[in-house]
């Protein structure tokens, strides 16, 4: 197991000086990751984890010193280069074994109570079909999520592949960016990009206007939501009066949700370089929640990203994929399709072979 994730994390620098390397700097990144896999969530759970599993643990990582601190986890994750790690967990990600992808959704997650100043914000690359972050950048605030975007971009293949953008993402430098790499967009629209909003609201309340209609019906966990979408292709009027990269379409979904009685609606705008029908923007749609509902949501719910409270900069990031990985190999782990995240994870701490066959399965020991 040691040499299976060792081997990501070879091109790795350590970052402490060599008086300071008691530890082994693959025993304190190995034993951080299978402690996040059992939701260890700081550095003295990690302490912790390390000292109540060092007889399992030492079969597969050195400890000449005995169990490091949390104060020497704390150090090292405060020094590591989060580029080089994100750059050993996109190596990871490589490797995987993966299925066909069209959609990759691109959104911002600000991770509270963590750094000194200013809370940091890291934009995503998640993938729907493969259940995997592609992609990622830091930036100081949700409001640069502009410069960000284009960054994370650049690390993607998007040959035929659709991106999904919140309204922030609505810029024509980004649209263009995407059409000159192969890809297509389909961008959600707020009062952000002057009148464009406000046209196609005009435009779309005509049902005259509506090319494809499509209506889809869902329930679950105590919730009925009917979800109309509706699409126009007659692009010249706005191709004069908007000068927008590869624009082919216009659409938009109303989402009427029912849940104990009472009844809300919303109503979300978009535009796509793609000449697609109503089916497929309600389904892309969607497809960008997931974003939210399974990367983001699992990252507070299961892992309590948000009140990790780590304050370095630098810490923090690492921290945060660091849970990535974590999300990944538990993801690839589940013996059943329902099992829940939190299920694996009280069954690694509660079994160290359990735990050991999970990375093993992943890592291809």
């Amino acid at each position: 197991m040691k040499e299976s994730i060792g081997s990501y994390f070879a091109s790795i620098e350590d970052p402490r000086s060599l008086r300071n390397q008691r530890h082994p700097l693959i025993t304190l990144i190995g034993t951080s990751l299978l402690a996040a896999l059992c939701g260890i969530d700081s550095f003295s759970g990690i302490q912790e984890f390390t000292e109540m599993k060092m007889e399992e643990l030492s079969t597969y990582f050195e400890f000449p010193n005995g169990c490091p601190s949390h104060d020497t986890y704390q150090r090292l994750w405060d020094g590591l280069s989060p580029s080089q790690f994100k750059d050993s967990f996109e190596d990871f990600i490589d490797c995987l074994e993966k299925v066909a992808s069209e959609v990759i959704c691109v959104d911002g997650k600000t991770i509270r109570n963590s750094g000194k100043e200013k809370a940091i914000h890291i934009v995503s690359a998640w993938c729907y079909e493969n259940k995997l972050v592609f992609a990622q950048e830091k930036t100081a605030s949700k409001s640069n999520e502009i410069t960000a975007i284009p960054k994370v971009l650049e690390q993607l293949d998007l040959e035929n592949k659709v991106v999904t953008i919140d309204a922030l993402g609505a810029q024509r430098k980004i649209c263009d960016q995407i059409i000159r790499a192969g890809g297509d967009y389909v961008i959600s629209l707020k009062g952000n990009q002057g009148t464009l909003l406000e046209d196609v609201m005009l435009y779309l309340t005509d049902p005259q206007n509506h090319d494809w209609i499509n209506e889809t019906n869902d329930k679950g966990h105590g919730r009925l939501e009917q979800r109309v979408a509706c699409v126009s292709h007659t692009m010249e009027w706005f191709k004069e009066h908007h000068d927008w990269p590869g624009l082919k379409a216009i659409g938009m979904i109303t989402a009427k949700v029912l849940r104990k009685g009472k009844e809300t609606q919303e109503t979300r705008y978009y535009i796509s370089s793609l000449a697609l029908d109503a089916a497929r923007l309600n389904d892309i749609a969607r497809k960008h929640w997931s974003i939210e509902n399974q990367l983001h949501w699992s990252l507070d719910v299961v892992f309590n990203e948000d009140k990790a409270c780590i304050r370095n900069d630098n810490a923090a990031e690492n921290m945060d994929i660091l849970r990535k990985w974590a999300l990944t190999v538990l993801g690839r782990s589940k013996t059943k399709p329902e099992q829940s995240l939190k299920s694996v994870m009280r069954k690694n701490i509660l079994s160290f072979h359990h735990l050991v066959s999970s990375v093993k399965k992943i890592f291809h020991a």
